[in-house]
């Protein structure tokens, strides 16, 4: 809409979204409909304690993971890579592509929320999708109650798991295979979720798969693994937490390594992630005790994130385009040979974007990642909304509280910049604080008109009041500002935004509430 002297656009924010968050026009199929995919989710296991991401530079102790560092010679490291602070959520959107504030999955499933047969999940997807993969879940569920769940709620044809987040004892524990659920198994958890997979797998024969493979480890309880998994450790005298952590994350690794040897590497996608951070009584420096899991803090989102596979172009290397764990749902349709576009109904909103053209391209992608937890057993000032650019992050509590952070020069967030933001980093925040508007179900507004007249500009909606006007005068480069003179004036259903000292030159306006 060009208005008199100035080109003055006026977007709502479901439009805004698309803008944001691009739109990949990448024809993978071609190359990929008859690898198969292996997601591999380790539980609790943060940057903090992997030895791709922190140091012992820092006074971490690290455990030995060589056969999840293997994946890094025919991979990508994606060094800013993103969850919520809990398992339940991540798991959800990893499932279904979409945020917890779309699916009410903002918390763990044990607190009285539960993920929905309604939900359109990545199972259902490819089959949507006519992708012709078998498809499998071992291990860890943890979204819906219910022993038949996996299959009803997640779309798996084939389940062999525990249900909920934390089994009392790794080899003592309940399992369920296609909804049947035997108490006392006492196989130890790590092993036998390889060997079912590992099973499962080798009855595929040449058929195309895809496997999610879950595992329990190295979330609590804490204990000494089998010695001959974790023979960095002495398991007999293991007494710390942090110890007993890394020895089970040593044996995750060791059967890791056993999955790893039963596939295909050459026909395989393989996607190893963590699904929030380490807890914070045993997190590794230089992270701290209140900023692990639970927290929407580095230790307690930032995440391991690999993807080895051989269609990944210039290997053995390292990405800083910021993503969520969101972002596997279009990238593993992708992998199987179809589309997001292709196989999810239309009146599916789906948050994820595809992570292919990292896999494709050696560049950074601008973009950002978002991150949440919420729900009535989160305290307001622990529950909120966290997202970062490629520089800056945003924390906005559900108590009010901002916290704001540069990531370059302090990613261990010790310096609350909020209350002392120079210009630029202003600019920034505004910006963050725009685009947090976007993570929602608001529809956007329906502006009836808008106009320019006497230097001034002013737009008239239908809706209730409570809207605030934001304005940029470059869409490109995304920085928008609220405009903090506004006048706001109300005629029955009709109010009406009044900018009333623009800048000079052209600007471009957004409406949001």
């Amino acid at each position: 809409m060009r208005l008199s002297h100035r080109a003055a656009h006026v977007w709502s924010l479901g439009f805004l979204w698309m803008l944001g968050l691009g739109i990949w026009n990448f024809d993978f199929a071609s190359h990929a409909a008859a690898k198969n995919i292996l997601l591999i989710i380790a539980d609790d296991y943060g940057v903090d304690s992997s030895g791709l991401y922190n140091s012992t530079a820092n006074g971490a102790t690290l455990p030995p993971t060589p056969n999840i560092q293997s994946l890094v010679t025919n991979g990508v490291v994606f060094r800013n890579a993103y969850a919520n602070p809990v398992c339940s959520p991540t798991r959800s959107c990893i499932l279904t592509g979409q945020h917890g504030f779309r699916t009410g999955i903002g918390d763990i499933v044990d607190n009285g929320i539960s993920l929905t047969t309604a939900a359109f999940t990545l199972p259902k997807a490819m089959t949507n999708g006519a992708t012709g993969h078998a498809m499998a879940q071992f291990g860890k569920w943890h979204l819906a109650s219910g022993p038949n769940t996996p299959r009803t709620v997640g779309g798996w044809t084939n389940f062999a798991g525990n249900l909920v987040g934390a089994i009392a004892n790794y080899t003592n524990w309940s399992k369920t295979v296609n909804g049947t659920t035997t108490l006392g198994n006492t196989n130890y958890a790590t092993t036998d979720l390889v060997n079912d997979a590992v099973s499962w797998i080798n009855a595929r024969g040449t058929n195309s798969w895809f496997v999610w493979a879950a595992f329990n480890a190295p979330h609590s309880p804490f204990h000494n693994p089998p010695a001959a998994l974790c023979p960095s450790y002495p398991v007999n005298t293991l007494t710390s937490n942090r110890r007993k952590f890394e020895a089970m994350t040593e044996a995750m690794d060791t059967e890791i390594g056993r999955l790893l040897a039963s596939v295909d590497r050459a026909n395989t996608h393989i996607i190893f992630i963590g699904d929030n951070g380490t807890p914070g009584n045993i997190i590794a420096p230089p992270y701290t005790i209140s900023r692990g899991k639970d927290t929407l803090y580095e230790g307690g989102i930032h995440v391991p994130l690999i993807i080895s596979s051989p269609d990944v172009v210039n290997p053995n290397r390292t990405n800083d385009t910021p993503v969520n764990a969101v972002d596997l749902f279009t990238t593993i349709l992708e992998l199987a040979g179809t589309s997001a576009t292709a196989a999810v109904p239309s009146s599916v909103k789906i948050d994820s974007q595809s992570l292919v053209p990292v896999m494709q391209s050696t560049n950074t992608i601008t973009r950002r990642a978002y991150s949440e937890v919420f729900g009535t057993n989160v305290a307001a000032d622990v529950g909120g909304r966290a997202l970062r650019d490629s520089r800056y992050k945003l924390i906005r509590f559900n108590n009010g509280v901002d916290e704001f952070y540069d990531l370059q020069s302090d990613p261990y967030e010790v310096t609350n910049l909020f209350s002392k933001m120079t210009t630029e980093q202003r600019a920034y925040y505004d910006s963050l604080q725009f685009q947090l508007n976007r993570y929602s179900t608001n529809t956007g507004v329906f502006i009836t008109s808008s106009t320019w007249t006497n230097n001034q500009f002013s737009c008239t909606l239908t809706q209730s009041e409570g809207y605030a006007l934001w304005r940029c005068n470059d869409v490109t480069a995304g920085f928008w500002s609220q405009v903090l003179n506004m006048l706001a004036t109300t005629n029955g259903s009709v109010v009406t935004l009044k900018d009333v000292s623009p800048p000079p030159g052209r600007s471009f306006y957004s409406v949001v509430k």
